[in-house]
């Protein structure tokens, strides 16, 4: 079925059903904005679009969904599958005061997703979007109410076709189904399940670097590929999450499983040239490949003090048993081509090895105690034992048991000078994944034993009348896992990353938002490969600074009408591990408008964006002299109706 007949098809399953919903029912899409939903500028989701200096992937410098440091409504799950957009509304990142008060902080930052809950009203959802790369998508979500506010029902689904700035594209369907049961007025449960099914994904290429500078300005919308190596993906994410009171202790639980698979898999890699000089081009190809996890975490809490004084004490137990089956890969060489033109050829055969299976089994146990006073501040307090094992079954065979029960504590405290000036500091240590070795390692997709790391961070909140200026400084220091000189995935050093932070944000006037942020970030390996001159003392792909600035405008006297600005430089980097490939600094412009109105008696937005307006030209770093260019010039079309 084609996109277009899909779009119908659901377009009329919306219409239909909408005739059945009385017009005031709930409005779902039509209030999504990013900017104005910011609680500060380290990063947010709303709506699909995303805000801030920080992002999932890139925390401080770090990734936390690489650290597995990612909750689902405050709820430890070991995520091996992007949540779909149909089950979760959006995420926060949970660093510096956000993080105060939050069960177990960890030092790569907390990436706290939202599922979308179905209310106790009717309500349907739809949105229609069209991309000027020839893109296009719907979305449909429905919250139906089933018994009253006992029993909810919630469902999603989305089907698109993506093009992206490569040329490459991708048909991609996600559903999801979330269901509310209030057995009683203190106790709520919320099972779920949603799948993404992506086929038909054209590869982009990586262009390898020549080690001494970039690669040359290519021409972006134009594949140079081969549209047989293309990627074939699944994701499931499933479970259930309980919160109630029972006497005077509140409880908290959520179970997960969360699944990839990787039906079909290839990477296109290019080597860098002049243009129209010949390269060489080689297409690495793996058998199907999984991760998979089963996860979850039980907490009990208990409250007791005045209102004055309040004090918590926390019990908390968290588990998970993940499986994944990676490499087997070959590479093969398909010739030589001008750079930058495409040239297809047809495919080769491929002579797949052995794949490699690793299991981690991890619990870890918890106590910890959270103090308010009324005019003071708080003070958070937490003590972890936790119990680490991975095996790894090679096509050589088993390898050494990987093993560490270390004791993790973590100490954040917030003082009020005034109402209006409050002091934050802390200091974590956790244990966390490494990164995955990247497609260019010729260890590709091997995965390191969880890291022991540590994090200080500390800084002042000013409330400046409707404006709350954040402003802080961290250190933190992990093994340094990266590629080498030879392309190795491995161990090289410890890495620390110092750096200053800053997140502006408010309304200073009446129908205007603003938040803006930025991080000046000095990272730095040490060991014996730096001594040695193996590598070079900075990491790879890490920007010195990023700085950021949005804006949300809505006329007092036509509110039905605003328009938004977002501005985001992004600082130099070095592309490769000796330090000799410097990467220059990008900065991009996105400007939209949205225009609200009724459509047919229902609520409805009609959005216009177009991101990277004045088409900046850059590279983002996948690994050592391997780059990917940014996302050109696009202008996005955009239609939510709510029923």
């Amino acid at each position: 079925m084609t996109l277009h007949s899909s779009c119908l098809a659901l377009t009329s399953l919306v219409l239909a059903i909408a005739g059945l919903f009385p017009a005031s029912a709930l409005a779902q899409r039509v209030q999504d904005n990013a900017v104005t939903d910011a609680e500060d500028a380290f990063g947010s989701n709303d709506g699909g679009e995303e805000l801030g200096i920080y992002g999932p992937t890139d925390v401080r410098g770090f990734s936390p969904i690489d650290a597995g440091n990612v909750r689902l409504e405050g709820l430890y799950i070991d995520r091996q599958g992007d949540l779909s957009p149909r089950l979760v509304e959006g995420n926060r990142i949970r660093i510096g005061p956000s993080a105060i008060g939050y069960p177990f902080p960890s030092p790569s930052g907390i990436v706290d997703y939202r599922l979308r809950t179905p209310g106790a009203r009717l309500a349907v959802s739809a949105v229609t979007q069209l991309h000027s790369f020839g893109g296009a998508l719907i979305e449909v979500d429905a919250q139906v109410p089933l018994t009253g506010e006992t029993l909810g029902l919630g469902i999603g689904v989305s089907q698109a076709h993506n093009e992206y700035a490569s040329g490459n594209n991708a048909d991609i369907l996600s559903t999801a189904l979330i269901g509310v049961w209030r057995p009683a007025p203190s106790i709520t449960i919320k099972p779920f399940w949603s799948r993404v099914r992506i086929v038909d994904e054209d590869i982009f290429p990586i262009i390898i670097g020549n080690g001494a500078t970039p690669p040359p300005r290519m021409r972006r919308r134009q594949f140079v590929g081969q549209h047989w190596a293309d990627v074939e993906t699944e994701r499931f994410n499933y479970g259930v999450i309980g919160q109630g009171r029972i006497g005077d202790f509140n409880v908290r639980a959520g179970a997960f499983r969360s699944v990839t698979r990787i039906l079909e898999s290839h990477s296109v890699l290019l080597d860098a040239a002049a243009p129209g000089a010949l390269a060489a081009r080689r297409v690495v190809g793996a058998p199907p490949r999984s991760n998979a996890s089963t996860s979850g975490e039980i907490g009990v809490s208990r409250v007791f003090g005045t209102k004055v004084a309040q004090h918590e004490l926390m019990l908390t137990v968290r588990a998970r048993s993940q499986q994944r089956r990676y490499g087997g890969s070959d590479s093969v060489s398909i010739g030589a081509a001008p750079f930058d033109t495409p040239l297809y050829v047809p495919r080769p055969a491929f002579d797949f090895g052995r794949s490699s299976d690793d299991r981690v089994r991890q619990w870890t146990v918890g106590i910890g105690y959270l103090g308010r006073v009324a005019g003071l501040g708080q003070v958070s307090l937490g003590l972890q034992r936790s119990n680490y094992r991975k095996a790894v079954i090679a096509p050589s065979g088993p390898l050494p048991v990987s093993r560490d029960t270390p004791w993790l504590f973590n100490i954040a405290a917030t003082v009020d000078i005034t109402p209006a000036i409050a002091l934050y500091g802390g200091y974590t240590r956790g244990l966390e994944e490494s990164d995955v070795a990247p497609e260019t390692a010729s260890n590709r997709d091997e995965a390191p034993p969880a890291i022991r790391t540590r994090q200080i961070d500390a800084g002042v909140r000013l409330r400046l009348g409707p404006m709350t200026l954040i402003a802080g400084g961290f250190d933190i220091a992990k093994p340094y896992y990266g590629l080498d000189s030879a392309n190795l995935f491995r161990d090289l050093g410890t890495v620390t990353h110092r750096g200053v932070e800053l997140s502006l944000n408010g309304s200073p006037v009446r129908g205007l938002t603003i938040v803006g942020g930025g991080v000046l970030l000095d990272a730095r390996v040490s060991g014996v490969e730096v001594a040695s001159g193996v590598i070079g003392k900075r990491p790879i792909g890490t920007a010195k600074h990023t700085l950021i600035g949005s804006l949300d405008w809505r006329p007092v006297h036509f509110d039905a009408f605003s328009i938004d600005l977002g501005v985001e430089y992004r600082g130099a980097s070095l592309g490769d591990a000796a330090n000799l490939v410097k990467v220059r600094p990008y900065t991009t412009v996105d400007l939209g408008i949205r225009y609200r109105f009724r459509l047919g008696g229902r609520a409805a937005m009609a959005r216009l964006r177009a991101t990277n307006l004045f088409n900046s030209d850059g590279w983002d770093v996948n690994g050592n002299n391997a780059f990917t260019y940014i996302q050109s010039r696009q202008l996005i079309a955009r239609l939510a109706v709510d029923f």
